[in-house]
């Protein structure tokens, strides 16, 4: 790794400067950033000056994302949420999959965001 050098009055001072990786994260990626700013500050500081942060967070959100997908199939299936409820019964239908939802991200809160 070169290091590149500045000069500033008399001094030669280091440009030390992360790159970043801009990415997107959803919901839980960017959960998992505030918590680590409030909560985590060690691991948030050594992951951005180790340059790791976004891939890391990158991870964390993929790997939430995929257990939201896969849990919230197996949880309609497990309770017998089908789109023929959806054209019967409306309300059943968005109480039971708000439930689904919020059970979800209990789940994925626990695991993922504040672990």
């Amino acid at each position: 790794m070169k290091i590149e050098y500045e000069k500033v009055g008399e001094y030669y001072l280091p440009n030390l400067t992360v790159k970043e990786k801009k990415i997107n994260l959803s919901k839980y990626g960017r959960m998992k950033l505030r918590y680590m700013k409030k909560y985590q500050k060690i691991l948030y500081t050594n992951l951005l000056t180790n340059g790791g942060l976004y891939e890391y967070l990158e991870s964390i959100d993929h790997q939430a994302n995929a257990l939201y997908d896969k849990l919230l199939v197996d949880m309609k299936r497990q309770r017998n949420i089908t789109e023929e409820l959806k054209q019967e019964n409306q309300m059943l239908w968005i109480q039971e999959m708000n439930n689904i939802d919020a059970c979800i991200n209990e789940i994925i809160y626990d695991e993922y965001i504040y672990n």
